[in-house]
């Protein structure tokens, strides 16, 4: 009979421990981003990507963009993919905007050339958020100098 009491006392905790468990958010993030590449030809692309948060201060990125691209006042269609790791150096959100630093891999096709993968390196200022979103400005090499402007999803706790 305690063991029937006990396991009703259980049982109508078990909301209760349900309840007070924290929700836990996914580490996968969407972001959009808008970049300009300048070498032998300036590249203007729009891109979608997903960020996943590997620790509590890297992240790694996966990013497809396309455009065009322009030399000697020809225009030909490019696309590119990112492969990127970056490490926030205020991965808590402590301060209103945060510095960050990456590498990764390019895999870039400009329209004139042969698709060529490349290294690449950047640096980040995130914004404050807004609505559970983050603006970004990114500048860096890989492929030609580049800048980019990124919104991204922004998890709760973490930058």
């Amino acid at each position: 009979m305690w063991l029937v009491r006990v396991c009703a006392v259980l049982a109508g905790a078990l909301p209760l421990v349900a309840v007070a468990q924290p929700e836990r958010e996914s580490p996968v993030r969407a972001e959009a981003r808008v970049d300009a590449i300048f070498a032998r030809a300036t590249l203007v692309h729009a891109g979608l990507g997903l960020s996943l948060r590997t620790g509590y201060n890297i992240r790694a990125h996966f990013d497809g963009a396309a455009g065009y691209a322009v030399k000697d006042g020809a225009t030909e269609p490019s696309a590119r993919a990112d492969a990127t790791l970056r490490l926030l150096l205020d991965p808590f959100g402590e301060n209103p905007s945060g510095l960050s630093i990456g590498g990764g891999l390019t895999l870039l096709h400009d329209g004139f050339d042969d698709t060529r993968a490349l290294g690449m390196i950047v640096v980040g200022l995130e914004g404050a958020p807004r609505a559970r979103v983050v603006w970004a400005v990114e500048v860096g090499l890989g492929g030609g100098a580049r800048i980019g402007v990124v919104l991204r999803q922004r998890a709760r706790r973490y930058r």
